[in-house]
This record gives C-alpha cells, sequence and structure tokens, in this order.
C-alpha cells in the first residue's frame, strides 16, 4: 500500500498567503458581475497606489530636489536612493510576476504532478526536507526583514524623540514639516510598510521555493540512479517479472522523471527571469549606497543603532543575492552529475536497446540545466561574484564623489 503523497504546493503556500492577505494576489475568486469584484479592483488600485506609488515617488523626488539644491550630503542622499530602488524593485518584481501569472499557474500545477511524487522512505524525506527548507526560508526573511525595518522607521526615530519623519519624503502640495500634517504622515510612513516588506518577502523567496524544489527533484533522481540496483530487486519482487524487464520500467520512470524536471526549470526561468534580472541589476546599486552610507556616518560610535541597521541592511540583500545565485549554481552542477550516476549503473549485461537508450539519455543530461537573469546572464556562483566586483565600482565611483 502506497503511502501518503507529500503536498509539494507547500512550497509556494506561505508566498500565495502572503499576497492574499494584503489583496494584491493575481485573481479575483468573483464574478464581474459581483460587486466583490470591483471592491476587489478598487481595493487594489488604492494599495497600489498608496503603498508602490505615493512612497517611492515622494522619496524620488525629495532626492532630486536635495540633489539640485546643491547642498546635498552624499550620506543622506546615498540612504534614500537605496531605498527608493528596494522600493522600485519591489514594485517592477510585482508587476513582472502579475503579467507571467499564467505561467505562474502552470509552475504550481507542475508541482502537483504525478512524477514528481515518490513514496519510499528516503525519497519522502529528501522531499519534505525541501518543503521546509522552503518555508523556513520565507520566515528567516520576513523576520530578518522585519526587524530591520523596525530599527529603522521606529526605534531610530523614537531615538530622536520623532522630531523628523522617518522616511524623507517631498509630496509637493504638502509640507511634511507641518504640524498638523506630521502626525499623520508618521503613521503613514509606518503603516504602509508591513504590506511593503510581506511583499518583498513573498516576491523574494518565490524563486527560492521553486528553485529549491526542482533541486530536491535532482536529489531524488540521481538517488534513483544511485540505488537502481536495490530498487530493480525490490521491483522483481513485487511484479514477479525479470531483472531487463524490472530495470527497463524504472529507467524508463527516470527518463520521465527526468523529462518533468526539465520542463520545470524552463518554467521557472520564463517566470522569474526577468524578476532575477532586475535583481542583479538594482542590487548592485543598492548595495553600492548602503556601502557608501555606512561609511559616511559621522561618529560610529555615537550612532551606533544607526549604523547596526544599515549593516543589517546591507547583510540581508547580499544574503539574497547570494542564496538566488546558490540556488542556481546547485541546479545547474546536480543536473551535471545525472550523467555520470547513469554510467555508474550496471548496464554491461543489459540488452543492447536497452544500452543504446542508456546512451541516449546520458547524451541528453551532459547538457546542464542554466537558469539565466533574462537569458542573458546564468545565475550561478560565478555571476554572484562579479556582481559584488560591480558593487565595490559602484562604492569607489560613489565614495569618490564624497571626498
Amino acid at each position: 500500500m502506497k503511502s501518503a503523497a507529500i503536498d509539494l504546493s507547500r512550497h509556494i503556500s506561505l508566498q500565495i498567503g502572503a499576497l492574499k492577505l494584503f489583496e494584491i494576489w493575481f485573481y479575483i475568486p468573483h464574478n464581474m458581475k459581483d460587486v466583490r469584484f470591483w471592491v476587489c479592483i478598487w481595493t487594489r488600485i488604492v494599495l497600489g497606489i498608496a503603498v508602490f506609488v505615493i512612497p517611492t515617488g515622494s522619496q524620488l523626488i525629495y532626492a532630486v530636489r536635495l540633489i539640485m539644491s546643491g547642498n546635498a550630503e552624499i550620506q543622506e542622499v546615498a540612504g534614500i536612493i537605496n531605498l527608493v530602488l528596494t522600493e522600485l524593485l519591489v514594485s517592477l518584481r510585482l508587476l513582472d510576476l502579475s503579467l507571467r501569472r499564467h505561467l505562474l499557474s502552470q509552475l504550481a500545477e507542475q508541482l502537483k504532478s504525478e512524477e514528481f511524487q515518490f513514496h519510499s522512505p528516503a525519497q519522502k524525506r529528501i522531499l519534505e526536507k525541501a518543503v521546509e527548507s522552503s518555508r523556513r526560508l520565507f520566515w528567516i526573511l520576513l523576520c530578518s526583514c522585519s526587524s530591520d525595518v523596525l530599527v529603522h522607521v521606529v526605534v531610530v526615530p523614537a531615538l530622536h524623540n520623532f522630531q523628523t519623519l522617518p522616511l524623507k519624503m517631498d509630496l509637493v502640495y504638502l509640507d511634511v514639516d507641518k504640524e498638523s500634517y506630521f502626525n499623520y504622515l508618521c503613521a503613514y510612513q509606518i503603516l504602509y510598510k508591513p504590506m511593503m516588506l510581506a511583499t518583498f518577502t513573498a516576491l523574494q523567496t518565490l524563486p527560492w521555493a521553486t528553485m529549491t524544489c526542482a533541486i530536491s527533484q535532482l536529489d531524488v533522481l540521481i538517488y534513483n540512479l544511485e540505488n537502481i540496483r536495490d530498487l530493480v530487486k525490490t521491483s522483481v519482487a513485487e511484479k514477479q517479472c525479470t531483472e531487463n524487464e524490472a530495470f527497463r520500467d524504472i529507467f524508463k520512470d527516470c527518463v520521465l522523471h527526468h523529462c518533468s524536471i526539465i520542463r520545470f526549470v524552463n518554467t521557472i526561468q520564463n517566470v522569474f527571469g526577468g524578476q532575477l534580472s532586475a535583481t542583479l541589476f538594482l542590487s548592485t546599486g543598492i548595495l553600492g549606497t548602503t556601502a557608501v552610507q555606512i561609511f559616511s556616518i559621522e561618529s560610529p560610535l555615537k550612532n551606533l543603532t544607526e549604523v547596526i541597521w544599515v549593516l543589517a541592511y546591507l547583510s540581508i540583500f547580499i544574503c539574497n543575492l547570494f542564496i538566488d545565485c546558490y540556488f542556481g549554481n546547485t541546479i545547474t552542477v546536480k543536473s551535471m552529475h545525472v550523467s555520470t550516476v547513469i554510467f555508474s549503473c550496471p548496464w554491461i549485461e543489459l540488452p543492447t536497446t536497452v544500452k543504446k537508450n542508456l546512451v541516449i539519455f546520458i547524451a541528453k543530461t551532459q547538457r546542464p540545466l542554466v537558469i539565466t537573469a533574462a537569458k542573458l546572464v546564468p545565475v550561478s556562483l560565478e555571476t554572484f561574484t562579479k556582481v559584488m566586483n560591480w558593487t565595490y565600482k559602484a562604492f569607489a565611483v560613489m565614495n569618490q564623489m564624497k571626498n
């Protein structure tokens, strides 16, 4: 009797739940003739303007006017720019994913495919461990970002008795320093952040979750090929067939499983390729401006709280970029290892037909699975080192401007 299947949709359930919580999930579960449909539409428009347009736009206007005034300090400008780039990155990723929502639905359906379900204890342990890792990454990133933003938006301003707004904004027609507006704007800047944080975490960890799933499927495929002798013996005992017939059936399942993995990785590429490219390019500016901000803080020992939150902010973005590249690199490495494992199978005494199929399969698996950013740059550890190099160059240029 087969054991219960593992629900692989749990890889992405937290991310989808976070987007649904703030009413920005890409599908509305109501008919157009239903009043609730239009309530959802207007809610999304209002939230979109209040969370993704006004804060980013007003901070950008403030930065431009500050630079044009000629009285700008590099530390302040760098701090505003990295926040603007971060919020812009979230908005772009959300827009990109909404345009590719049909591909995201395909990805969710592929998680439920029969080829991804296995029932032996060892195989299920691999899959369950991957699901737990995906969900753990979501909570770790959410808690890390929440703590950092809490310090930036609440703790640091509180230490100065909220004499200034947590974020530098220019609302054009409103004087943000006017007492009648100040308290409302301060509350607004604090209240819009939870939605921005949840959206950032969901969009950042969605690619991680799907890549973790792909890695676990490659691990299961490698496990099956490495233990094919034992699987053949078990199949012979269960089906009362010859070893060659059992090997042929198991080999066929491995080929179908590999094809499903290729299809899944290609869908990941189609869904998240644009987001990964935006992350790579904008992260260079974010990391560079954050580094400038750190080195521009006067009397670091007296402003220890500010130093800590900026360092935490920098660390979070470096870790995010590293995890993107690490998972992409792992998929490539494991996919290349499959051909070696196939060659190690006991193929010498097999029929000629099966041997020919093995050779074809080996040739097919020698082509690595590579996730690329906009089909231009491979998402790998080598790319991570290049991005960090670009970041250092950007930091050097901005630091030279400061001097």
